[in-house]
């Protein structure tokens, strides 16, 4: 197994510890994922410099122009995303969020075909379809129908498959930028257009209770936020360094994710400790794993196809 690989199942393991934090923070600390997202964003700004600068000191430099214009696609779509999941987060579990944002590449195969010229063949649609019934599976809950699961009223389903559309989006703009600059830089103009983004949003989402939240809630949450960023700064450093290498190998091994997602629930599930809510039965968690799988292999044989 090449490095890169190695660091791509690294980025999944991360992503899912630090959706586990966020969902923690926005449930019991913040108790407004606005409040929170813009909190993350300016401590990105100044964790995300410092970490790199004590990493890799000669990677804190203005890049070429052209990588700019992926910087804000990639961070654009991005800021979206984390919106749409911490909204999903609010009021669903992260076990069950993680493996179905881990489709990811079901939707990077079509964007890599149309903004990279890179051609599949017809062949990856039946791991599309294993990697599309695992998010289904996922999404279970204790109380839900199965004649439900597949409805407009599955809520967790389709906010979480948006969010994986939005971070395909964002993630096939950065393979380009890995020609031009290292992980370590991207990272660096990638979050602060993710932040300008957010910026020009405020008008828009962050309202008079979203800055009341924030004051009240910063000093007890702080610390948590802190280390729910540093933890992000692996996730995405592993991520950027696999993604140089292959977009959709990154992907396809990055779907452990979900694995790691129901693990920790199912754990959590095991103790007293009720601040997660993920308290459900054996069968849900079993039924989530399953799903969870599925995914991992759809996605990860999908990652196998070679350009045609």
């Amino acid at each position: 197994m090449e490095p890169f690989m190695v660091y791509a199942i690294a980025s999944g393991f991360f992503f899912a510890i630090f959706t586990f934090l966020a969902k923690y923070i926005i449930s019991n600390r913040m108790r407004n994922f606005v409040s929170f997202v813009y909190m993350q964003g300016i401590l990105i700004i100044g964790i995300f410099t410092f970490l790199t600068y004590i990493f890799a000191p000669k990677e804190v430099f203005v890049p070429p122009v052209a990588v700019f214009p992926y910087a804000i696609i990639s961070g654009g779509t991005s800021i979206i995303a984390y919106l749409l999941m911490y909204y999903g987060l609010t009021r669903y579990d992260a076990s069950s969020a993680l493996p179905i944002i881990g489709v990811k590449p079901v939707f990077v195969i079509p964007l890599s075909y149309v903004f990279l010229g890179e051609y599949y063949g017809v062949d990856v649609t039946f791991w599309i379809l294993v990697a599309m019934l695992g998010a289904v599976m996922t999404s279970w809950d204790d109380d839900m129908q199965i004649t439900r699961i597949l409805s407009p009223s599955n809520e967790a389903l389709w906010i979480f498959l948006s969010t994986a559309f939005l971070y395909a989006a964002g993630n096939v703009a950065v393979k380009p930028a890995m020609k031009m600059v290292t992980n370590f830089n991207f990272l660096i103009w990638r979050e602060l257009a993710w932040f300008g983004v957010l910026i020009c949003l405020a008008p828009l989402i962050f309202h008079s209770e979203e800055l009341k939240a924030l004051k009240v809630g910063w000093r007890n949450s702080f610390l948590f936020v802190v280390l729910a960023v540093v933890v992000q700064y692996f996730s995405y450093l592993f991520l950027f360094y696999s993604l140089g290498h292959s977009v959709q190998i990154t992907e396809g091994l990055g779907a452990a994710q979900g694995i790691f997602a129901v693990t920790i629930g199912y754990l959590i599930s095991r103790t007293s400790f009720e601040a997660l809510a993920e308290h459900h039965n054996s069968r849900t968690y079993l039924v989530r794993m399953i799903g969870a799988i599925l995914i991992f292999l759809g996605i990860y044989f999908l990652s196998t196809v070679a350009v045609k």
